[in-house]
């Protein structure tokens, strides 16, 4: 980091306790630029500490605006929070920097203790100590950041299917890293079956978000289930305003989040969030604070061994016996335009089943039934079409059974990936740099070199260019040699 900025605003006594900040931040980083931000009135305070290079003075009559313009033109890389109020968490979201480390204020603490004296072990805390605990979570070189190793940690990941997946190998190398640890999952329980079964995760806490728990008085019900439990540490993979204020009114202390979440204001760690890397590593970058800086980690999904057996007999029923080959293909996706054709899945399935002598397996929830509808209508041959009729759990183990899948950029294509089958991925509106592409080795990505991609972080309902040339251009013959590759 070239470029650090300490905020203090006021008052005299909390900006003197600085001082020994800057000093211990110096030595960390020698070479770095350190500015002070402080109110004109104390500025005297700090312009004679040689561990200073610059003060900026916040002046009377001076707009929260102009002052955030002007720490934006400075392109820091790191801020030091330690006033952690509304006006410095403005300015710090602002400047654009990429690293963002909060002090505990403890304010609901103090005004809980002032008005009806209910106490706090944050309160036997001096203020310069929580100065230099944040001081440290900025500090690479110490290493681990916390006193003792938590008790208890949750991790908030609400998103997608795929989303769940991918926040497997951050569990196990968060189990590594603190193997006496509790490790408690807030998931929606469409992608809870990711997680129940992962060996390092000791609980699962469902959040319905979208259905039982939308209303406010379930949410509030949450908070105080989070809040009773007294959970150590936060790590929030989710990038949602949601998740980051579960974490901060449930009064849990550290809260580790990208600096790309909506919520970064209610977390007191912000790590850089980085494209153009896998999304399981960038998973894994939220574990930096705590000095891993190579943290290794594999995806694990496992079917159920009740549900595996049952999908084998159901398999064996549809006319798969335990030596045949089985391809798995999904060929729905949430948004449109991540849809190949329905013709091209259904010539490769074909060539498949009549070339290769293998089984195919169709699956997908019950949304993709239209678009299997249409692959039915183009092909010869007869495929099993267990679309939209498989759970999660049966999901998960009939990937598993397979011996090759293909996808287009969805969920199921994390699953196959974590399920160790060889995989077939067909990008069309997204790419490889967004950071979903098939982690590890051993898979193939299909796709077009077009100036329009990406034309969103998604994917859309058509093709804002109308052309759908990214999917269109895509032979059916490319895509079988792909999976013959893979199953051969």
């Amino acid at each position: 980091m070239r470029k650090i900025l300490v905020i203090r605003l006021s008052s005299l006594g909390d900006v003197v306790l600085t001082l020994p900040v800057f000093k211990r931040l110096r030595a960390a980083y020698p070479e770095a630029k350190i500015t002070a931000l402080v109110k004109d009135t104390f500025s005297d305070v700090l312009k004679g500490e040689n561990s200073i290079d610059d003060v900026i003075t916040l002046t009377s009559g001076m707009s929260l605006w102009a002052l955030a313009q002007r720490i934006r033109e400075e392109h820091f890389d790191a801020i030091l929070d330690l006033h952690a109020n509304i006006r410095s968490r403005v300015i710090s979201w602002f400047s654009g920097a990429a690293r963002i480390v909060r002090y505990r204020k403890a304010a609901l603490a103090r005004r809980l203790f002032v008005g009806w004296r209910f106490g706090s072990e944050v309160l036997k805390e001096h203020t310069l100590d929580r100065y230099l605990e944040a001081l440290s979570r900025l500090d690479p070189s110490q290493g681990m950041y916390l006193t003792t190793d938590p008790s208890k940690i949750l991790v908030i990941q609400t998103a997608f299917l795929g989303d769940a997946v991918l926040t497997t190998p951050l569990l196990g190398a968060l189990h590594a890293r603190f193997p006496k640890s509790r490790i408690v999952v807030l998931c929606t329980p469409e992608i809870a079956e990711v997680f129940k079964r992962h060996p390092s995760v000791s609980q699962t806490i469902l959040f319905d978000k979208r259905g039982k728990d939308r209303s406010f008085g379930a949410r509030l019900r949450l908070i105080r289930q989070l809040k009773t439990s007294h959970y150590d540490l936060a790590i929030i993979p989710h990038r949602s305003m949601t998740s980051a204020l579960l974490a901060c009114l449930a009064s849990i202390p550290r809260r580790i989040g990208f600096s790309a979440s909506q919520g970064r204001w209610f977390l007191t760690d912000v790590v850089p969030f980085e494209w153009g890397v896998h999304d399981v590593d960038r998973n894994l970058a939220l574990l930096k604070v705590f000095g891993v800086h190579h943290p290794t980690g594999e995806l694990w999904l496992q079917p159920e061994p009740e549900t595996a057996g049952q999908i084998k007999t159901k398999l064996q029923m549809a006319g798969v016996g335990p030596k045949d080959k089985l391809v798995g293909i999904n060929p729905g996706s949430v948004w449109a335009t991540k849809r190949w054709l329905p013709e091209g899945f259904a010539a490769v399935a074909d060539r498949v089943i009549r070339e290769l002598g293998a089984k195919v397996v169709f699956i997908g929830g019950p949304k993709d039934k239209e678009t299997m509808r249409k692959i039915i209508s183009f092909m010869k041959e007869n495929p099993i079409n267990w679309v939209g009729e498989t759970t999660l759990k049966e999901l998960i183990a009939t990937i598993a059974r397979c011996q090759t899948f293909l996808t287009n950029d969805s969920g199921p294509l994390h699953i196959a990936v974590a399920s160790l089958v060889p995989t077939v991925a067909i990008f069309g509106p997204t790419t490889k740099e967004l950071g979903f592409f098939p982690y590890g080795s051993g898979h193939e990505v299909i796709e077009k070199d077009l100036s329009c991609r990406p034309c969103g972080l998604h994917g859309a309902n058509e093709c804002p260019l109308g052309h759908f040339h990214c999917m269109k251009w895509i032979t059916s013959d490319e895509v079988f040699q792909a999976v013959k590759r893979k199953l051969v």
